[in-house]
């Protein structure tokens, strides 16, 4: 009886521990419920903004792709927040501090972005 009971014990825990994992985000967009909205750069990397016009002003950023300026390598994520708002007709400008960090290489690169969006929506 003792046998039996660790070993679901030892099934339980396993599963378990398997469960969690680090999540990574995806550098594609595939639901059309979120819009581009435009794109800064800087010297070394280039920032395309996605956010979900759905929802109230100031609109959330759902999404940030950083390419590396250089060769347009997408680059990875590891985390970002943020929000916008409307400038001028189909612009947008960052509300406050945008920020984003990401891995050029091996190295993490965080970034505060901020001013206009430029571009605009894209149909």
């Amino acid at each position: 009886m003792k046998k039996s009971a660790l070993y679901l014990l030892l099934t339980v825990l396993i599963g378990v521990l398997s469960s969690f994992r680090t999540i990574e985000v995806d550098a594609r967009i595939d639901d059309k419920s979120f819009t581009e909205i435009g794109y800064q750069k800087d010297g070394s990397y280039f920032y395309t903004f996605y956010t979900d016009l759905t929802k109230d002003a100031p609109h959330p950023i759902v999404y940030i792709q950083v390419q590396k300026g250089t060769t347009g390598e997408v680059l990875k994520l590891s985390d970002f927040k943020g929000k916008v708002i409307y400038f001028r007709g189909a612009q947008f400008s960052i509300k406050d501090t945008a920020t984003v960090s990401f891995y050029d290489a091996d190295k993490l690169v965080s970034k505060n972005l901020t001013g206009v969006i430029e571009g605009g929506v894209k149909p």
